[in-house]
């Protein structure tokens, strides 16, 4: 009888042990304002000490108060602002099709300095050190001081500029229809290496753990060593990369033409997961806590487990979602083609 029930002891041991573990709770977002803007909104946002800006193909730059939607004041450009602006103290960057580079008051709006390119400007500023790092349609990428918008240096690639730079140590990392990846030294422009995909470039390199990730047209997500343009490994997808890399927790997220967004190891690319939606995704992805967030043509807005990628959540726009997400100070803020900025909260975050 006791080797019985010992049997049996163990057997219900291991039949709980195998179970599978329960499902992952739905992330607690909920839907805070929608704000309409007078175009389509194809522009990342970015929120800075309780005000959200973004650009909108009515030719202008909204500051929106981040808790309630309301507007505080809005520049307006001779062309679309698809840009997406980087705030830098108390001033607010971004670049515009008129091809000019702005810098405003954060506060009230005001301008504060402009540098005009040759070309439109769809790439957006990253500013590190006191340097404002923006590439144009023009072919140049530009170091412009942060303070009053004197050029530092400017770099020639061989074709337009589309994309934003990323900044890590000594070197800026951009893409170009040229087809290569350019390493370049930040304080003067100096080329340290380039890299020849097989198509152009217009999106946004990522960096991580001593790798820069980039995606091309040419349906090839690369991984190369950031001191060297090495190649490290690369992962093709079924259709074009118009989507930036983002780097989180040992993993590469990026969005394809093919209608998916795949997870793959850092180290290797090796995939850990994919998700089909029913729409090209060129939103970016962007990693919040235990979920990635991104958009797609197919009109939603989706979060999904980092770990597994199963559909933890979603919402659905009036059209299709072209930019990429941003969250901070207790809200998620996501731009779409139906002309509106779509604003939740995110419960356990500062700012509810």
């Amino acid at each position: 009888m006791q080797t019985k029930g010992l049997i049996l002891l163990i057997a219900v041991i291991l039949l709980v042990g195998c179970q599978a573990p329960p499902p992952a709770a739905e992330p607690d977002i909920t839907f805070a304002w929608m704000t309409k803007a007078g175009d389509y909104v194809r522009g990342t946002p970015r929120v800075h000490e309780g005000v959200v800006y973004v650009g909108a193909d009515d030719n202008a730059l909204h500051a929106l108060d981040a808790a309630t939607g309301e507007a505080i004041w809005r520049y307006d450009t001779a062309d679309n602002v698809t840009s997406a602006p980087a705030v830098f103290e108390d001033a607010v960057i971004f670049g515009s099709w008129d091809g000019t580079i702005y810098s405003l008051d954060a506060a009230e709006g005001d301008l504060r300095w402009a540098y005009e390119t040759q070309g439109w400007v769809t790439a957006s500023p990253v500013v590190h050190d006191g340097v404002v790092y923006v590439g144009s349609h023009d072919g140049f990428l530009y170091a412009l001081q942060a303070e009053d918008g004197q050029r530092r240096w400017w770099r020639q690639t061989g074709g337009r500029i589309e994309g934003g730079a990323a900044v890590d140590g000594a070197l800026v990392y951009v893409g170009s229809a040229d087809r290569y990846v350019n390493a370049l030294d930040r304080g003067t422009g100096a080329l340290a290496w380039r890299f020849r995909t097989g198509g152009d470039i217009i999106s946004t390199p990522a960096v991580g753990d001593g790798a820069v990730y980039v995606a091309s047209v040419d349906r090839t997500l690369y991984a190369l060593d950031a001191a060297t343009g090495d190649l490290r490994w690369a992962f093709q997808a079924d259709g074009a990369f118009e989507s930036s890399p983002a780097f989180a927790g040992g993993r590469v997220y990026v969005g394809s033409d093919d209608n998916s967004v795949y997870a793959l190891r850092a180290q290797d690319g090796r995939l850990d997961w994919s998700y089909a939606t029913d729409d090209v995704v060129r939103s970016s992805p962007l990693a919040w806590r235990d979920l990635v967030l991104f958009g797609s043509d197919d009109a939603f807005l989706y979060g999904l487990d980092r770990g597994s990628g199963a559909l933890r959540w979603r919402y659905r726009t009036g059209d299709a979602v072209a930019a990429g997400p941003a969250a901070g100070e207790g809200r998620l803020f996501v731009g779409s083609i139906d002309r509106r900025v779509h604003a939740f909260r995110l419960s356990g975050e500062q700012g509810n």
